[in-house]
């Protein structure tokens, strides 16, 4: 081959390689322009959230049902809404968030403060309406609750052997109450129940031994089986127009009572040992129209009739 033949065939393979390395080097700097302007801003980045399993999950909607961890709280979330399910803090003077991670706390589950003996006060945030049954049951250390305007039902036993318990204001935005709520309460003293209630239920007051004074809410039409049965220093009860019945023991073993006046109420019926062992009553005001079980009355020696 001749000399200048072969200079030309070297010329030539040079200038493609060339041009296939400067190529490549386009090619790599433009797909890095492009991942870099197709990055995610970080306004549009995925949140992470804990699951149930405790381990971080990313999650473009926000947090997902399930059970999570936030300081001295365990919640439980659905549908926008966050339940404590559980207390694991250790303070003495407890205020509850209104919300978490942006999401209302609306409720207090059941048992979610059960058996926390080291908690003295507690501050619930407007934004719970619901709390469960044996939501505070236990808590011996709890001596004040403060319960937001705002709140629609409350558990039975809720305060459940609160026995360091004092005073307690339920709001009248709660229109029923449920069964043994302050149930062995032993120290309370002041209690506001709601305007509107239609009665005092079952077991209610059940041996709350320190209670000494009671107003019956306005439209108290009943009280009813055991709702206030050793009361020991109730002293004296007054009822309104329209209370009509007294259940059966819902009054038994007070044995500070010394007064019952009926007088304001269009007519009353008391079950069976309703004042049973009662043994310091000395008068009971009846309106016009009464009746009573023979034994209503029981182990009550001194008493006095009065029709009003």
């Amino acid at each position: 081959m001749k000399k200048s033949v072969l200079l030309f065939m070297i010329k030539r393979v040079a200038l493609f390689s060339v041009f296939a390395l400067t190529m490549t080097a386009c090619v790599s700097c433009g797909g890095k322009e492009t991942a870099e302007s197709s990055s995610t801003p970080e306004s549009s980045k995925p949140t992470f959230t804990v699951r149930d399993d405790n381990n971080l999950t990313a999650d473009e909607n926000a947090l997902e049902e399930g059970k999570y961890t936030d300081g001295e709280f365990v919640y439980y979330i659905s549908n926008n809404n966050a339940s404590i399910v559980e207390y694991i803090g250790n303070k003495k003077v407890v205020e509850i968030p209104s919300s978490v991670d942006d999401i209302p706390v609306t409720s207090i589950s059941d048992n979610g403060f059960a058996d926390v003996a080291t908690i003295e006060s507690i501050k619930v945030p407007s934004s719970v309406a619901n709390i469960g049954s044996f939501a505070f049951s236990y808590c011996t250390g709890l001596k004040t609750i403060e319960l937001p305007e705002t709140l629609v039902t409350i558990g039975s036993y809720a305060f459940n052997h609160c026995t360091s318990l004092e005073s307690c204001k339920i709001p009248d935005s709660v229109s029923n109450l449920p069964q043994s709520v302050f149930y062995y309460c032993e120290s309370l003293k002041e209690v506001s129940l709601p305007k509107y209630v239609g009665g005092i239920p079952k077991e209610t007051f059940f041996y709350c031994t320190s209670l000494e004074e009671f107003t019956f809410p306005e439209f108290a039409t009943g009280v009813a089986d055991n709702a206030f049965t050793g009361c020991s220093s109730l002293k004296k009860i007054s009822c309104g127009e329209n209370m009509a019945t007294i259940g059966k023991e819902s009054f038994r073993y007070c044995t500070s009572l010394q007064t019952i006046d009926f007088s304001k109420c269009k007519s009353i019926n008391i079950g069976q040992k309703a004042f049973a062992n009662c043994t310091s009553i000395k008068k009971v005001i009846y309106p016009a129209e009464k009746g009573a079980s023979g034994d209503a009355f029981m182990g009550c020696d001194n008493i006095e009739y009065v029709n009003g």
